[in-house]
């Protein structure tokens, strides 16, 4: 898949209290984020020399997640920064080009979170995000050239 054919990524950013959350040693008010990664790749093995009809294993699915501690100023907005998001989306597995509409809703859903009257009072504020991309052929490009550092 070329990087200029759209495709439809999906980034859902919500409040979860029923994440398992660990023991927080903050002192402070902290997000407790869980990134649920899904994310297909085209499949790189192009040996076949005619052209065939769709095929299941002409991709690859990947499931990741990863969990962030992130101390929450509780402010009107930005409580997250963009810097931060874009660090975990990264952490996470979601190239740099792909971010753009996920840490706008992220941000958004951050500062929903931060200010809700249901969470005063709350030390730890649970965020779930669920992201869904598909990765274009430029990802290997960049495996190839970092690879060969």
């Amino acid at each position: 898949m070329d990087c200029g054919v759209p495709v439809d990524d999906y980034c859902n950013a919500r409040q979860d209290n029923n994440l398992e959350i660990p023991e927080n040693i903050h002192s402070t008010d902290h997000f407790f984020i869980v990134f649920e990664v899904d994310t297909t790749y085209p499949n790189n093995n192009n040996n076949q020399e005619e052209e065939e009809d769709f095929e299941e294993d002409e991709f690859v699915r990947v499931e990741s997640k990863d969990s962030f501690w992130v101390r929450c100023p509780r402010t009107g907005h930005e409580n997250l920064s963009r810097d931060t998001i874009s660090d975990m989306l990264t952490q996470a597995g979601v190239p740099i080009h792909k971010q753009d509409f996920m840490v706008d809703a992220i941000s958004d859903c951050a500062d929903e979170i931060a200010n809700s009257a249901f969470n005063d009072g709350v030390r730890v504020l649970p965020m779930l995000v669920s992201v869904s991309t598909v990765a274009c052929f430029c990802y290997y490009e960049d495996e190839d050239v970092n690879g060969d550092q």
